[in-house]
């Protein structure tokens, strides 16, 4: 007899391997499953191509499929790929500082893109933008766009004075390629003016409604980690009452944001207190006014980024927040249906380390059928410099210490709970072009550490798993600069020009970034270069060519979705404006002029191969019947199997629809699952939000498949 039982899915499907037999859910005429779109071409087989030497370059179609408007004037710009007209294509959204339209760029289906964001309400020019999500909060089965937005970055203004530009903004959408703005309506006096950052959305306590969560950065004129004073804003968490309102419940959760962890060197803790109250902080200064007399900032962290997902599989999304200059944070997920709650838990997981955080990931990278997190960091800049003495909320301090760092996290799923940071002990085979200084064990300062593996790599901001090149294993991308692109000010500070690592099944990668064309600088000469010998060991002539990490854009929000539909994950990448150098040094000066400049979208389509692939878009019953998972199935688990000839070890991927990653920024909803040499997928298995199993078997591969939750 064969039962569901929600197991480890390793487990059971050997286990159905050996009594031949599955659970297929309950269906119906609405729940069977719809090909969107498909594929003849397919090659031999039915397992996953192994790892080759063979790569597929992406190009960067900005510049022409954007119709020559690719440029970008925000310090903060976010991006997110969603279909918000539902018409089987991808658009996308980007993020413009006030005065500046954001963007909505309408998919026309062949490889160019219209912004429509004026004739669809959702330009936002008087918004200082940055964060952005789009989440279909009234299961009406389109997407709405919740936009993030902070303070005049010049008005030396905290949000408890009147600013302009930093209320958050809440766009429903019509379904008729229009967009209105609810924002009063939805959140009333709740409405977030606290610096949004990151973004997500989950329904967290089971009611079928989609949730928001804001995490909120310091007021960019009191923005510092230089001083032992660095602190941030409480972040947010909107409990959807399902009529479009919603209800700021973050302190009673638990998610508001702790203290700060500011500690000397001697181990003691740096310690303010508030004149009047007596009550004591770390890493905050209640003292610290605007130019108002206000009082500046909240005794808690900067966060940049957030994502949920279910790390310990027992059905329910967690929380990961990234906080710069503070500790990371997870928060278990232990609502009932009578209360929302979360538990910090990366404490005893052993992963609350002090750092820089700034984006996430999350992906299966190691192909063991459970979910890992890749955090970007400051990466191994400041390590080649003098330690730090006085305490500080910057990495260059706290990663003097074993409760900080300021290497990348790299989160290994251990099951049951369990996260273990590998980081160090994962190998990265190097770029042959432009390889990171880090790997000469010269170079650093002999005060510190020597970083090895994935922990010895550059800085990031912006990153994301996907399978470029439908292999069957996660690769991972990640790209970002901290104060300025590379041809202006600031620039030399932890330069960093984006890594693209392909990952070889077994855990670990191999740097392609050159390769494969995705470095973050701006008119890079690719051409005839594989067979340019001249140039591989010669740093003149690859800068001749702009490959030189000093040379670097200045990288913010990052997101992939397959925009032309062949199969193929693309990215879509966004820069910061900013200063550039116009001129020579001036001796008279003591510094080069600059002028001001936009920052480039880049717009890499991926330039495809012979390997098989599948896509689901699934699709919950709230926007059917109002009853089970979300419309958009955010939260549910998908796995993939895969066999060699139809026997053999199965070959099992794992994805989570997840609304909100990265830095700023959102991945498409649809699930792409590359099967490398695979014809037919053996097995899925999507366990909904709402608890209902589904199992599909032998399902053709190289189509594009819509999947509606079964009643339960």
């Amino acid at each position: 007899m064969c039962r569901n039982i929600r197991q480890p899915f390793a487990l059971i499907a050997l286990i159905w391997a050996i009594l031949g037999c599955s659970f297929i859910a309950p269906a119906d005429e609405q729940s069977q499953p719809i090909v969107l779109s498909s594929s003849s071409e397919s090659t031999a087989g039915n397992t996953p191509a192994a790892p080759t030497t063979q790569v597929t370059p992406f190009t960067n179609v900005a510049s022409t499929a954007l119709g020559g408007d690719f440029q970008l004037w925000n310090d903060r710009p976010g991006v997110a790929v969603f279909d918000y007209d539902r018409d089987g294509d991808l658009d996308f959204y980007v993020t413009s500082h006030g005065g500046e339209p954001n963007r909505l760029y309408r998919n026309d289906g062949d490889a160019t893109f219209t912004d429509v964001a004026a004739s669809s309400g959702v330009q936002a020019t008087d918004s200082h933008s940055t964060g952005v999500v789009a989440c279909d909060l009234n299961n009406d089965g389109f997407q709405d766009l919740y936009v993030g937005a902070w303070g005049n970055p010049d008005d030396g203004l905290g949000f408890r004075s009147q600013q302009q530009g930093n209320i958050d903004s809440l766009f429903l959408n019509n379904g008729n390629g229009g967009f209105r703005t609810i924002t009063q309506s939805a959140f009333g006096d709740g409405v977030n003016v606290r610096s949004a950052t990151g973004i997500a959305c989950a329904d967290v306590n089971g009611d079928g409604w989609l949730d928001i969560y804001v995490g909120n950065i310091m007021d960019n004129d009191f923005r510092t980690f230089s001083d032992y004073n660095h602190p941030g804003h409480y972040n947010v968490l909107y409990l959807n009452s399902g009529n479009l309102t919603f209800t700021e419940i973050a302190h009673a959760a638990g998610v508001a944001g702790p203290q700060i962890t500011m500690i000397n060197p001697d181990g003691t803790h740096v310690v303010h207190e508030h004149p009047v109250t007596g009550a004591k902080f770390e890493g905050y200064d209640p003292a610290s006014v605007d130019d108002m007399g206000n009082r500046a900032g909240e005794p808690t962290g900067q966060t940049h980024a957030v994502a949920f997902f279910d790390y310990d599989d027992d059905g329910d999304p967690d929380l990961f927040v990234a906080n710069d200059g503070d500790r990371m944070h997870l928060f278990r997920n232990d609502s009932t249906t009578d209360e929302v709650r979360f538990a910090p838990v990366a404490r005893e997981l052993g992963i609350d380390l002090a750092g820089s955080w700034m984006g996430f990931a999350v992906g299966d990278y190691d192909a063991d059928a459970d979910l890992d997190v890749f955090s970007t960091n400051i990466g191994f800049h400041p390590l080649l410099q003098e330690p730090v003495e006085e305490p500080r909320g910057n990495c260059e301090y706290v990663g003097r210490f074993r409760w900080g760092t300021c290497a990348h996290f790299l989160l290994r799923n251990d099951g049951g709970g369990k996260l273990l940071d590998v980081a160090s002990v994962t190998d990265v085979a190097p770029s042959e072009w432009l390889p990171p200084e880090s790997l000469d064990a010269s170079v650093f300062n002999k005060a510190h550490h020597v970083p090895t593996g994935l922990a010895a790599y550059d800085f990031g901001f912006g990153t994301t798993f996907l399978d470029y090149d439908n292999d069957g294993y996660q690769d991972l991308y990640w790209f970002g600069s901290t104060l300025g692109r590379g041809e202006g000010p600031g620039g030399q500070v932890f330069p960093a020009a984006g890594r693209m690592l392909r990952g070889l099944g077994d855990g670990s990668f191999e740097d392609i970034t050159v390769r494969v064309r995705l470095l973050d600088i701006s008119r890079v000469n690719y051409e005839g270069l594989e067979d340019d010998d001249a140039a591989k060991d010669n740093p003149v002539l690859l800068k001749v060519r702009r490959i030189d990490t000093a040379l670097h854009e200045n990288g913010k929000g990052l997101a992939h979705g397959d925009l032309n539909g062949d199969g193929y994950t693309d990215l879509i990448a966004t820069n910061s404006s900013g200063p550039i150098f116009s001129g020579p040094f001036d001796p008279m000066a003591g510094a080069a002029p600059t002028r001001d400049a936009p920052g480039p979208m880049f717009l890499w389509l991926n330039g495809g191969g012979d390997s098989n692939w599948l896509t689901l878009r699934l699709k919950g019953r709230m926007a059917i019947d109002g009853t089970g998972s979300n419309a958009d199935a955010v939260g549910a688990r998908v796995y993939v199997t895969t066999r060699p000839n139809g026997g053999g070890h199965p070959h099992v991927q794992v994805q989570e629809v997840i609304a909100g990653s990265s830095y700023l920024s959102m991945d498409s909803l649809e699930l792409e699952f590359g099967l490398g040499g695979a014809t037919v997928v053996d097995n899925i298995e999507i366990r909904w939000p709402s608890g209902v199993v589904q199992t599909l078997q032998n399902v053709a591969a190289n189509q594009v498949m819509e999947i509606v939750e079964p009643q339960g």
